[in-house]
């Protein structure tokens, strides 16, 4: 039996795109990356599926307790859009993001939802 090359081919085609392809993985908020000089929330981190704009002008903090530093001389300005990577677990602080890394925080009440 002679078996051509063209139907071994529609095969391998027909197995390969015939497979549901695999999503890519959630990212995980125990393993958020951060920028060097930001500090890990104390608790973690819980999901943020709202999107924010600068309500008040603020600097970045570099961790999420009262009186935090702050991210160099970072200063976002009202009407800003923020990627809003995660909330600080039983803190009202947004960690930002740039890039998928996390660079500061931001106290939540200086942010607004997007509308």
């Amino acid at each position: 039996m002679v078996v051509k090359p063209q139907l071994v081919w529609a095969a391998i085609a027909f197995v390969l795109l015939g497979q549901p392809v695999p999503a890519a993985p959630a990212p995980s908020l125990e393993n958020i990356r951060l920028a060097e000089d930001v500090v890990p929330a104390p608790f973690g981190y819980e999901p943020v599926t709202t999107r924010y704009v600068v309500a008040e002008p603020t600097p970045l903090y570099v961790s999420p307790y009262v009186f935090p530093g702050t991210v160099g001389n970072t200063n976002l300005s009202r009407g800003a859009t923020v990627d809003a990577l995660a909330k600080a677990k039983d803190f009202d602080w947004i960690l930002v993001g740039r890039n998928g890394v996390g660079v500061g925080y931001v106290p939540i009440e200086r942010l607004t939802p997007v509308k």
